[in-house]
């Protein structure tokens, strides 16, 4: 109702856009809770399988032709560092793992979709320049761990990033269990030089 009369007709419809605006606000919050991670405020899973699902409808329309990598990374030894100094020195870990993320892979949405994992969905130019952007990233986390004396803000993570193929994918899913895999194999290389 547009009506802005000075009578009970007017004051009525203030009401009703008052309301309306409070419960678009209120819709607002609830979307933002439901789709971001309260403790890195990065999109969580629920936003990274919607992200996935739209994906897919769009690589079905174009015939398979759309050009994106995922990326999938774990931090190493949470566990440790919540058992020896405490879950707040976990979480200041953890944040200090997804700032990194952020930072380097900074024209893509990033997810945390697990509790020490996170993902990343690289198009346009970080999907281009993803090479250099993985040595980029590898050698900031070498600075920060090079730089950081207590274990908490030291990063051990591991990352594997996977382009999707339509010869070989399937499905977008495909191309995040390969990325996946590629992070395992670099979470054992890894372990191994320690």
């Amino acid at each position: 109702m547009q009506y802005r009369g000075d009578d009970e007709v007017g004051r009525l419809a203030s009401t009703f856009k008052r309301l309306a605006d409070h419960m678009k606000e209120h819709i607002n919050d609830l979307n933002k809770r439901v789709y971001v991670d309260a403790l890195t405020s990065v999109k969580n899973k629920g936003a990274f399988s919607t992200a996935i699902d739209s994906l897919q409808k769009q690589v079905d329309e174009e015939g398979g032709q759309t050009a994106f990598a995922i990326g999938v990374f774990d931090c190493d030894d949470l566990k440790s560092v919540n058992d020896q100094y405490g879950h707040d020195k976990g979480d200041i870990y953890l944040k200090t793992a997804c700032r990194l993320i952020c930072r380097i892979f900074d024209h893509s949405p990033v997810f945390r979709i697990g509790g020490d994992e996170f993902a990343v969905i690289l198009r346009n130019q970080d999907y281009e320049n993803r090479e250099q952007l993985v040595s980029q990233f590898e050698r900031e986390r070498e600075r920060i761990n090079a730089d950081s004396e207590n274990r908490w803000k030291q990063i051990h993570i591991a990352m594997g990033i996977a382009v999707f193929d339509a010869d070989i994918d399937s499905y977008v899913i495909d191309t995040v269990r390969r990325a996946d895999k590629i992070m395992y194999a670099d979470k054992q290389a890894r372990k191994q030089a320690r």
